[in-house]
């Protein structure tokens, strides 16, 4: 059955305050236009739902039997409002997020740390995957948000630039002096690299970089975690990319040492993606706004 859900705001009004001039007062409008949509509401019920008096209106045994229902349907109505209303303050809110490892470690959690501060009412779940089952999980709806350090032609996807970063190829100072680099061309001529293993989105990179400067490697070493490669390049293994924003420690301190690249690895960026048919919640794009400052 369909019927004007305004007539049963009416209709809840009046039950509510017992008379038909004070329900027209709640209501703005007059007492003829309130009496008339009790009419047309019984009408299509086929029903009566008040008894009328010189005192005012009761509800009669159905007319109670349909405001106790209609009760139940106004009271999650405010509270969708109400919680609208916490939502649009910030006071809640719910984040489906992917992110890999290496972004995860050195670049999210410090700042996840940071937002939590100051956003704690919201909800996020953070799911740690490989970037590209990140950004396919993304493409899917299954996740609100990705952080990746990549870009795309993807055109299903938004991709929205948070930082710079720069990968670098690096080994320790043993190694350096090991295997007798001095210059540019000995580091592929005689260096053991240690490498992400494919498919892989750095790997990835880092095989089109050499693919452009026409070098051919083939590395003595495959992992799935970049600090495993760190740690093999700090024991004096062979030599492994970096991101440089991400090992800024270990270059300080001399862990690890920058190799001299005659062209220099294409700077990227790590960059926020969501689907772009997707309206994103109040909470998706508090993140974004403060991942970007």
């Amino acid at each position: 059955m369909s019927i004007d859900l305004n007539l049963y705001k009416v209709f809840f009004i009046v039950a509510k305050c017992k008379n038909i001039s004070r329900a027209a007062e709640v209501l703005y409008v007059s007492q003829p236009a309130v009496s008339k949509s009790i009419r047309t509401l019984e009408n299509s019920l086929k029903i009566s739902l008040f008894s009328r008096s010189s005192k005012g209106v009761t509800l009669t045994p159905e007319g109670q039997v349909l405001f106790e229902h209609i009760k139940i349907a106004f009271d999650q109505f405010s509270l969708g409002e109400h919680i609208l209303e916490r939502l649009k303050n910030k006071e809640m809110g719910n984040i489906n997020l992917g992110v890999s490892t290496t972004i995860g470690k050195s670049y999210f959690l410090p700042k996840f740390q940071e937002f939590s501060k100051q956003y704690s009412a919201f909800k996020i779940k953070i799911i740690n995957k490989p970037t590209l089952d990140t950004i396919k999980l993304v493409e899917e709806g299954k996740l609100d948000l990705g952080i990746i350090a990549t870009t795309s032609n993807n055109l299903e996807l938004e991709f929205i630039k948070i930082k710079e970063i720069h990968d670098i190829f690096v080994a320790s100072n043993n190694y350096i002096k090991k295997i007798k680099i001095s210059s540019t061309d000995d580091i592929f001529k005689k260096g053991s690299f240690m490498l992400l293993e494919s498919p892989n989105s750095t790997r990835e990179y880092i095989d089109n970089y050499l693919i452009s400067q026409n070098l051919s490697i083939t590395p003595d070493i495959e992992a799935s975690n970049m600090d495993f490669l760190v740690e093999g390049a700090k024991l004096d293994l062979g030599i492994t990319s970096v991101i440089r924003e991400f090992s800024l420690t270990d270059l300080q301190n001399r862990l690890l040492v920058e190799l001299p690249l005659r062209t220099p690895i294409p700077s990227r960026y790590i960059t926020v993606i969501y689907k772009n048919s997707t309206d994103l919640s109040i909470a998706a794009k508090t993140l974004i706004n403060f991942l970007k400052v």
